[in-house]
């Protein structure tokens, strides 16, 4: 279960609850940044404090800290302190999404156009657009089947 951390400041308060769930579901549970209540850092300490993983968002990533690209050095470092939350880092999973109107448009384009180059070494790329199955078929050609394995 993938959820974003919810309302901003009330970190401490998240870190409790998500202790205090059984274990059927909390080893279940990942948390993902947002573009807005909280930031790759934050989200990435509630993880550590409830030891549970990060999905990481280059997206929402670049909107929060109002990143011009996603080759800002910001990127690849939260990609690889995220895979540190992971028990089993060869099941990582991070999102991609590209902005509808401009690169940092919260609103999710109908396919992915930019990819964060450290993307390449990441085992599970979730997809957010709107034509999900069109925008994979178009990374498994165009992105994908390019991609050399380079560590970020």
């Amino acid at each position: 279960m993938n959820i974003h951390g919810g309302k901003g400041d009330r970190a401490q308060r998240l870190i409790q609850v998500i202790q205090n769930l059984p274990d059927e579901i909390r080893l279940r549970l990942t948390l993902e940044n947002d573009e807005y209540a909280y930031s790759s850092e934050d989200i990435l300490e509630v993880c550590h404090a409830a030891q549970i993983p990060m999905v990481f968002d280059a997206h929402h990533h670049v909107i929060h800290e109002q990143l011009e690209s996603y080759d800002h050095p910001s990127v690849a470092l939260m990609l690889a302190e995220a895979q540190k939350t992971w028990t089993i880092p060869e099941w990582q999973l991070v999102h991609i999404s590209n902005g509808d109107k401009s690169f940092a448009d919260p609103k999710h384009s109908d396919y992915i156009h930019l990819m964060p180059d450290c993307y390449k070494t990441v085992p599970w790329i979730e997809v957010e657009a709107k034509q999900k199955e069109l925008a994979i078929a178009q990374l498994r050609t165009n992105w994908l089947d390019s991609r050399s394995i380079v560590r970020c």
